[in-house]
């Protein structure tokens, strides 16, 4: 009797754990929601590449002219090699898509996409969220896969946040700008300190 009275409790403090650990939220870990662009604008949001409407892309938010490209030869004899998938988001001049996500107040977040140079112009992406917010030049014009990878860190000063990708930009082109895809997002976990130095023969 006191064995099975012993497994009953065991039994029980296994469930109750288990569902503690599932009311644990999960750390962000991932693409955005349509963070590569794969869900795309209706036929008839679309003005050739151009996109019309505020929400017309797929969990995005758009102002000014925003394109929404597909890899291989573009008009005027260029060709787009999109980092990720088959589509992407350019900016145009003073452009810009945003998305709400919902963060950790206080949690350190990183930022990652890929971003191209798509003119021969120097080109430019502020990144931000409410607080925070960065230039990045845009160096190269083609890397081997189409898209050079960025990283932005950001603390969460609430428990949604704001994310902006904006091209400052004025070029005689209105619709020239940076192709941008592969948008995800990870949480930091918090840095423990290590006494002494962890690089081996860091001092050569």
């Amino acid at each position: 009797m006191a064995s099975i009275l012993s497994l009953c409790i065991l039994f029980i403090m296994c469930i109750y754990q288990s569902l503690s650990f599932a009311a644990v939220a999960p750390f962000l870990d991932g693409l955005l929601e349509n963070g590569n662009f794969e869900d795309g604008p209706k036929v008839s949001n679309l003005k050739k590449r151009q996109i019309i409407g505020k929400c017309s892309l797929p969990k995005w938010e758009i102002h000014g002219i925003v394109e929404y490209v597909s890899s291989g030869p573009q008009p005027g004899g260029f060709y787009f090699a999109i980092p990720r998938g088959a589509h992407a988001a350019r900016l145009g001049n003073e452009a810009s898509i945003s998305q709400y996500v919902k963060v950790k107040p206080g949690a350190m977040y990183s930022l990652t996409f890929a971003v191209t140079r798509t003119c021969a112009q120097d080109e430019k992406l502020r990144v931000s969220v409410p607080g925070f917010s960065t230039e990045l030049p845009i160096q190269t014009l083609f890397s081997s896969d189409g898209g050079d990878t960025y990283a932005w860190a950001f603390k969460a000063t609430s428990d949604v946040v704001k994310d902006t990708f904006h091209n400052p930009g004025i070029r005689e082109d209105p619709t020239c700008g940076p192709l941008l895809d592969a948008i995800a997002i990870k949480e930091i976990l918090p840095l423990r300190y290590s006494k002494g130095n962890l690089v081996k023969n860091g001092d050569f």
